[in-house]
């Protein structure tokens, strides 16, 4: 007798027991699919919280490298949502040009304090403590921990000098978690509810060749979010953003720009998230964006795979 006689002879014999067991699968498929239908309904449908009102008026946000980018994205959706400004930056000038702008487009009567801040130095003692100390008496509800960055002309990592490779872990680790360090007590004892974002990456999805360093300070992004999202649920409400490819320098070489967003609605997209979810990709494009390359990804390494050879045996030429 082969296994399919043999399951027909199960459920012959046993047939109480096979309608359990299929309504059970039915009720399975059934709750996840009002579960997905679900959450596509908040994230589409549901309005996102008033954030002004969830973290309190007159409050500041402060935002981490937002002179362009994303950053300025996040910077130019809390002004219109009528937060008060903390700007950390590297280029004061650039930094007081986007102040102007948003009082002259978007609320003159916006308060703006700008702290410069060498990104690179953050692992050496006291810079982030001296940063944090300019704002001390300022009451901040939400940190947007942007800061980071990419080299997008390299894939193969022995193409990558020293310098560089400490560079992009100093910049997208320990700033982000130096600047939460510093700022959580401010934000846990306000009296009132708090939020974190912190910048991933869409990155994170898979695991390829060519974004060995990159991926890694994400992924590192992303579980450093979740963890303290859990350690202070219901006080603070911490967000880990996973966008995929925003209209900024850091993408220009990008040809295809169809699931390209601008900054502004990278950080609209994800304002509209903060308090419902603990990561999201944001945008809609965004989250195509996942579904295709968690489903195509054999397609998506091979090509990565076959690009960093191309640059290794560039290298070896050029020796």
């Amino acid at each position: 007798m082969n296994h399919l006689e043999k399951f027909d002879t199960f459920i012959v014999n046993n047939k109480r027991a096979a309608g359990l067991i299929a309504a059970g699968a039915v009720g399975y498929v059934a709750l996840k699919a009002l579960s997905k239908a679900a959450c596509l309904f908040k994230k589409f449908v549901l309005p996102g919280y008033n954030l002004i009102e969830r973290y309190g008026k007159g409050s500041y946000a402060a935002v981490t490298a937002c002179t362009e980018g994303i950053g300025k994205g996040f910077v130019l959706e809390l002004a219109k949502r009528g937060f008060n400004l903390v700007m950390f930056v590297r280029n004061v000038e650039k930094a007081q040009a986007l102040v102007e702008e948003i009082k002259k487009t978007i609320n003159d009567k916006i308060d703006v304090k700008i702290v410069q801040i060498d990104f690179l130095k953050v692992n050496q003692p006291g810079v982030v403590q001296a940063a944090i100390k300019q704002v001390e008496d300022i009451d901040i509800s939400l940190l947007v921990n942007n800061a980071g960055m990419s080299i997008t002309n390299k894939l193969s990592i022995e193409t990558f000098t020293e310098e560089e490779i400490s560079n992009m872990i100093v910049f997208n680790i320990y700033t982000q978690v130096l600047f939460t360090y510093y700022l959580l007590p401010k934000l846990r004892n306000r009296g009132k509810k708090s939020g974190i974002i912190n910048l991933s990456s869409i990155a994170t999805v898979i695991s390829m060749g060519g974004f060995h360093v990159y991926t890694s300070t994400k992924t590192f992004n992303d579980y450093f979010s979740k963890s303290m999202g859990e350690e202070y649920k219901g006080f603070i409400d911490v967000m880990s953003l996973k966008p995929g490819f925003v209209d900024t320098p850091q993408v220009q070489q990008v040809k295809e720009k169809k699931l390209c967003i601008t900054p502004q609605e990278c950080a609209n997209a994800a304002l509209n998230n903060l308090g419902r979810y603990e990561e999201t990709y944001g945008h809609y494009k965004h989250m195509y964006y996942a579904f295709l390359t968690q489903n195509f990804q054999d397609v998506i390494k091979n090509n990565i795979r076959k690009m960093c050879q191309a640059q290794r045996e560039k290298k070896q030429i050029s020796q």
